[in-house]
C-alpha cells in the first residue's frame, strides 16, 4: 500500500492540545524483560516526541496491568480526555501497549480517536494515522491478542504439568519464600513463620479473630502483602489503609490455609476466560491436593484444632438476611466509612447500625457512632415530615435557606478540594518536566545511566501516587458538582407526597435521601446526646427553621420527643 506523507492541515491542531505518551506494563511483559519496562518506554517515547519537537507532553501510566481490557486507571483518564477534545496525539511504543482486546482496539482505534481527530502513533509497529490508513493495523491487533489467547493456554498447561508434580502455583503465603536453589518448591521463611505461629497460639488460646487482628496491628506487624514488598519477594500491591492493616478475612484466611501443614493444594479458584479476571470459586473436588509437599510450619493436630474452634462457633451467619431498608444510608461522621447493620442473635428485635471501622478495630475510628434502628427510622420520618410542610407552606423562605446553605458548603469543601486538585495537577506536570531534563542530561552523558534509572524510577513512583490521588480529587469534585442543589426539582419531588405520610418507606428513601451522618453519642449539659445529620437529594443538608406560633408549639413537641429517643438510645 503506497503512503504519502502528510502536510500541515493533516496534522495540525488546535493550540495547547495534549500530546498524550502512554506507557503499559503488564507481569507477563516484565518477565521479557527491560525492553518493556516502564522506564524504557517513556525515555524512548520522550526521545520521540523531543525529536518531532512536540511540547504539551502528559504521560500516561499502568504499570503492572493485562491488555486483555481497557478498564486501566491510565486508560480510562486518557480516553475521557479525547472525548473531550483535548487530546491532539497518541504516542505508543507499539500497539500492544495500547492494548490486547482485538474488538476494544478496533474501537478505539478505527472509530473513537478518527470522531475525535486524534492522530495515533505506534513508534515501533510504525503507524502513523496521520500518514493515512494502515491496512495491516486490524491484523495486528488480531495478533496482539491471540499472543495473549495463545500465552494463556500456554500458562494453563505449564500449570497443569507443575501441579502434576506436585508443585504450588501461585506466590507462597507468609512464612514461606521460594527456595533459592529451586525455585519451584517453598521453604520455611522464618522470620514470617513466626508471625503464623504466633496466630495460630493466639487462636488455640481461645482469641477471637478481630482481637488477633487488633493485636497484631497495635504491635505494628507487616500484613503478608507489606511484608513480600519489603523482603522484595513480590509486587504484591499494599492496602491503602497501610502496611500494618490486619483485619478478619487475612487472619481468617491465614487459620485456614493448609499450606502451613506442609501441603499443596491447587486449583481452588478458577476464571471462565483470559479476559475476565474475576476469580470464581472451584468445587473441592476439582482441587488438586498434594499432602506433605513441603516442610510444615503448623503440626496437623494443631491446624485441626484451630478449625474445630470455627466449627464451634455458636452463632452461624445465616444463609440470606434481609437487610434494613436504611442499609447504605448511614455514614460515620469522623472516619466516613459506611454503618452496617446488625441484630444481637439472641434478640434478632436488637437492631442496630455501628461503624464498620470500629467494629473491625483497624485504629481508623476510635469511637462506634451505635444508634438502633427504631431511633434512626423515627428521626428520618419526623425530619422529612417536617422539611415536607415547611416546603410546602413557605416555599420563598424555603428557597433562600437552601440556597445560602448550599453556598456555604462550595466555599468550606469545593474551593479546598479544587485547590488540591490544581497542585497535584501542577507537580504532575513537573515531574515529566523533571523526566524530560534527566532524559537529555542521560542523552548528552551528563547523568550516568544507573543515576538516570534510579531516578526515573523515584519519578514513576511519585507520578504514579500522584495520578491515582489526582483520580480520586477529580471524583470528588465531579460528585459536588453532581450534587449541586435543585430546589426546583426537590419542590415538584415533594408536591408527590403529603407531610403527613403514614410512614417512610424505601421508595421514599430513594427519592429524597443522600446520606445520613451519624455522630456518636456524648454528654451536653449532662444529658446523653446525638447528633445525626440527614442530607437530601437535590438541596442537600436542610435545617428546618421554627414555623409561626401555633405550629412551632406543635413541633416543639415532636423535638422533645426526637431529643428523648435519642438520648435514651444506648
Amino acid at each position: 500500500m503506497t503512503r504519502q506523507q502528510p502536510n500541515a492541515a493533516q496534522i495540525s491542531m488546535e493550540e495547547g492540545n495534549i500530546d498524550a505518551l502512554y506507557l503499559r506494563i503488564s507481569q507477563d511483559d516484565e518477565k521479557e524483560g527491560e525492553s518493556n519496562s516502564i522506564a524504557n518506554q517513556r525515555a524512548l517515547l520522550m526521545g520521540y516526541a523531543k525529536k518531532n519537537h512536540l511540547k504539551n507532553i502528559r504521560v500516561f501510566v499502568d504499570d503492572g496491568i493485562s491488555g486483555a481490557t481497557l478498564k486501566r486507571g491510565g486508560i480510562e483518564e486518557l480516553i475521557a480526555l479525547v472525548e473531550a477534545d483535548k487530546v491532539r496525539t497518541v504516542i505508543v511504543k507499539d500497539l500492544s501497549r495500547l492494548g490486547r482486546n482485538y474488538i476494544e482496539m478496533g474501537q478505539l482505534t478505527e472509530i473513537v480517536f478518527p470522531q475525535h481527530n486524534v492522530r495515533l502513533i505506534a513508534v515501533n509497529d510504525g503507524v502513523d494515522s496521520a500518514l493515512g490508513d494502515d491496512d495491516f493495523t486490524p491484523f495486528r491487533n488480531i495478533m496482539n491478542e491471540w499472543y495473549l489467547k495463545d500465552l494463556s493456554r500456554k500458562l494453563r498447561s505449564a500449570q497443569r504439568a507443575k501441579s502434576a508434580q506436585g508443585y504450588a502455583i501461585g506466590q507462597p503465603p507468609l512464612g514461606y519464600m521460594r527456595d533459592p536453589e529451586n525455585p519451584k518448591r517453598w521453604v520455611i521463611d522464618e522470620e514470617g513463620a513466626v508471625v503464623v505461629r504466633m496466630i495460630y497460639a493466639m487462636r488455640l488460646q481461645g482469641t477471637s479473630v478481630t482481637d488477633i487482628a487488633a493485636k497484631l496491628k497495635h504491635r505494628r506487624v507487616l500484613t503478608p502483602s507489606a511484608y513480600a514488598a519489603h523482603k522484595g519477594y513480590n509486587k504484591r500491591k499494599i492496602s491503602v489503609n497501610g502496611a500494618y492493616f490486619w483485619d478478619h478475612p487475612i487472619v481468617r484466611s491465614i487459620l485456614s490455609n493448609r499450606a502451613y501443614l506442609g501441603d499443596v493444594v491447587n486449583f481452588r479458584t478458577y476464571s471462565r476466560s483470559y479476559k475476565l479476571k474475576q476469580r470464581l470459586e472451584n468445587p473441592e473436588e476439582n482441587w488438586d491436593v498434594h499432602r506433605g509437599v513441603h516442610d510444615p510450619i503448623i503440626s496437623r493436630p494443631s491446624w485441626e484444632a484451630v478449625q474445630r474452634t470455627f466449627g464451634d462457633t455458636k452463632y452461624r451467619k445465616p444463609k440470606y438476611v434481609e437487610k434494613n431498608m436504611l442499609s447504605g444510608y448511614l455514614f460515620c461522621a469522623d472516619c466516613g466509612a459506611r454503618l452496617n447493620y446488625k441484630y444481637t442473635h439472641d434478640n434478632p428485635e436488637n437492631e442496630y447500625f455501628s461503624c464498620r471501622n470500629k467494629r473491625a478495630r483497624n485504629g481508623l475510628c476510635a469511637t462506634t457512632h451505635h444508634i438502633r434502628v427504631d431511633t434512626v427510622t423515627e428521626l428520618v420520618t419526623n425530619h422529612l415530615r417536617r422539611t415536607l410542610h415547611f416546603a410546602d407552606v413557605f416555599e420563598d423562605e424555603f428557597v433562600k435557606i437552601v440556597v445560602d446553605e448550599h453556598y456555604k458548603k462550595i466555599l468550606l469543601t469545593q474551593r479546598k478540594n479544587q485547590h488540591d486538585l490544581a497542585e497535584a495537577k501542577a507537580r504532575d506536570k513537573e515531574i515529566d518536566r523533571l523526566y524530560e531534563k534527566i532524559y537529555e542530561d542521560q542523552a548528552l552523558g551528563r547523568l550516568p545511566e544507573e543515576r538516570f534509572m534510579k531516578l526515573a524510577a523515584r519519578y514513576d513512583e511519585e507520578q504514579g501516587l500522584l495520578r491515582q490521588r489526582i483520580r480520586h480529587l477529580k471524583k470528588v469534585v465531579q460528585e459536588e458538582k453532581e450534587h449541586e442543589m435543585n430546589t426546583d426539582g426537590f419542590l415538584a419531588l415533594a408536591r408527590h407526597y403529603s407531610a403527613d405520610f403514614a410512614e417512610l418507606t424505601p421508595e421514599m428513601l430513594r427519592e429524597f435521601i443522600d446520606k445520613i451522618v451519624v455522630h456518636h453519642r456524648q454528654k451536653e449539659q449532662g444529658v446523653m446526646q446525638q447528633r445525626v445529620e440527614i442530607y437530601y437529594k437535590l438541596i442537600g443538608h436542610f435545617k428546618v427553621p421554627p414555623f409561626d406560633k401555633k405550629q412551632t408549639e406543635r413541633l416543639q413537641v415532636s423535638f422533645g420527643r426526637i431529643r428523648d429517643v435519642v438520648a435514651i438510645a444506648a
